[in-house]
């Protein structure tokens, strides 16, 4: 048998049922494979019988199942790192979750082409810079959230490198939001381990959304030959419902409410809840 048999690539049905058996703890091909194929698999010696009777022929009869040879292994690591490739081509980013488990996640961008081994080059975000990892461990990112809607408030969220909420505070500008957000443990925490965070102004319809849900951009370092390209949102700026209630003098204070999940709330003297938008719809007519 020639190498050139043995590295031949798998048609699709091939791959099928190449890697159902990778993932079978006994490398068996699925009971429904058909003869042909197995036929072809076998002279190309990625699958081998398992006989009923060891002493007897090796008919078609005599075969309780198939299983994966080395070289049926390594054709199935192939298909699969060729499926891979095609999801994480090079420039993709993409979630890196190594042995250790999600709590070590990262976020990173594919760098080269994977090499024999199943791995690839990646920029790391907590390494800031190329690692490598295997294909087989990178997630896709998950899907953007919509943009938001409504008014820029007096509100801002505090995020860490991997774009994590730490903290929320109210402040009239960007220097003043960082100095607020420098009063929070976790923030501080942040830039001793990640030599700084992301603040960015939210906007009406996000206030309702409790503390620690909202998600910023995660902070990851332009290759060297790159220019990292930046989108800029602007909008009109106005004072925020909780600022334009005080103002106008309306009972109660804002406050972040247990009982919604650590949402910001309008509490009145009697204990009344209230979102913003019925606080505002209340009091300031709008």
């Amino acid at each position: 048998m020639t190498s050139a048999a043995l590295d031949a690539p798998a048609t699709d049905y091939q791959a099928r049922l190449l890697l159902a058996a990778l993932d079978d703890p006994q490398r068996r091909i699925p009971s429904d494979a058909k003869t042909r194929t197995l036929n072809i698999m076998r002279l190309r010696q990625w699958v081998r019988p398992v006989l009923r009777d060891r002493s007897g022929s090796s008919i078609p009869s005599n075969v309780r199942h198939w299983t994966l040879t080395h070289h049926g292994v390594n054709a199935a690591n192939r298909t699969r790192t060729a499926q891979l490739a095609e999801q994480f081509p090079v420039a993709a980013a993409a979630v890196y979750i190594p042995e250790e488990g999600e709590a070590h996640r990262d976020i990173v961008v594919v760098m080269s082409e994977p090499a024999e081994d199943g791995t690839v080059e990646v920029h790391s975000v907590k390494h800031e810079g190329p690692v490598r990892v295997p294909l087989a461990q990178l997630r896709k990112l998950p899907p953007p959230r919509p943009e938001p809607e409504g008014d820029l408030t007096d509100w801002w969220v505090i995020t860490d490198a991997e774009g994590a909420e730490l903290a929320r505070v109210e402040a009239k500008d960007d220097p003043g939001a960082r100095t607020a957000a420098m009063r929070h443990a976790k923030v501080r925490a942040a830039v001793r381990r990640d030599k700084g965070f992301a603040v960015r102004r939210l906007y009406t319809s996000e206030l309702s959304i409790p503390v620690g849900v909202l998600h910023g951009v995660p902070r990851i370092s332009p290759a060297p030959d790159e220019r990292p390209a930046v989108t800029v949102r602007t909008g009109f700026t106005r004072k925020s419902i909780p600022t334009r209630l005080r103002e106008s003098g309306a009972p109660g204070a804002m406050v972040t409410s247990e009982a919604s999940g650590g949402a910001l709330r309008w509490r009145l003297p009697d204990g009344e809840e209230l979102t913003p938008g019925e606080a505002a719809k209340r009091f300031l007519n709008d």
